[in-house]
């Protein structure tokens, strides 16, 4: 498989997706743009919804027919934590397009405005995604942990929503089954398009609690530390590589953004 390839389809390391997604938008939008604390909360409040509906349908569509074979991957190996992040490429591809249609549409100030909400709804997601197939199990996220787990081993035709199950309810794929909603119907009216907010919201109204054991959370250090030591020298300049290599492209990209005249 040659380079571009492997990099369409790599999970990349979570440190990888706070540089490309978080750093660079954020200094960008805040240097030069100039927002005001209201306009900035304003607009990432627009990118998160924004973020929520794109993240339905890239798992539904582009993970589930496009690049099925990477994300069977991960259906089958579930707790492999390596491969669960979304490859970089294919979101800056839509993020790209979702930028340039905001420009044409509204301006750079509010595309880029809005494109802080859409970065930080994909750190989001993929940190709590990592998070929903480990031992670390919060109370907060014991509902999306659980609505997520149910596209996992129940049916993979609904829950296509990682972060909030408002886009499922819209289109049609909203579980019939899920246990929060057979034991509570009334959480099928709960619905918010803005990443983990419905879940946390069930959280506190059905008295979720925290399952994460000392013993687990210890299993995993050393589990983690055990696989760091194994390969550390390989594993540390090969993810040094891929870090360096991902925020260059992050960066050439936003700054193609910022000089593009087109509109």
């Amino acid at each position: 498989m040659n380079l571009f390839a492997r990099k369409f389809v790599r999970s990349p390391h979570l440190l990888e997706v706070f540089g490309c997604y978080g750093t660079g938008v954020l200094y960008m939008t805040m240097s030069y743009y100039h927002l005001s604390k209201l306009e900035l909360a304003i607009y990432v409040s627009i990118g998160l919804a924004v973020y929520t509906l794109l993240e339905y349908w890239f798992h539904r569509v582009v993970l589930h027919d496009i690049l099925n074979t990477a994300h069977n991957n991960h259906h089958e190996h579930p707790r492999n934590l390596r491969i669960i992040a979304t490859p970089i490429l294919p979101v800056q591809f839509y993020d790209t397009l979702v930028v340039f249609i905001l420009m044409y549409t509204f301006g750079k100030r509010v595309a880029f405005g809005i494109n802080c909400g859409v970065a930080i709804g994909q750190i989001i997601m993929d940190t709590t995604h990592v998070l929903f197939h480990s031992n670390f199990r919060p109370w907060y996220l014991e509902s999306a942990r659980s609505y997520h787990l149910h596209h996992h081993f129940v049916k993979e035709e609904v829950c296509h929503g990682l972060t909030t199950p408002f886009w499922d309810m819209v289109f049609g794929t909203a579980p019939s089954t899920w246990i929060y909603y057979k034991k509570y119907p009334f959480l099928r009216y709960l619905q918010l398009p803005f990443p983990l907010l419905t879940f946390v919201i069930i959280g506190l109204l059905t008295g979720d609690q925290s399952k994460t054991s000392d013993s687990l959370v210890k299993n995993l250090k050393v589990k983690q530390e055990e696989n760091a030591s194994s390969s550390h020298v390989a594993h540390g300049a090969l993810r040094s590589t891929n870090f360096v290599v991902s925020f260059s492209g992050a960066v050439l990209c936003m700054y193609w953004w910022h000089i593009s005249n087109f509109v």
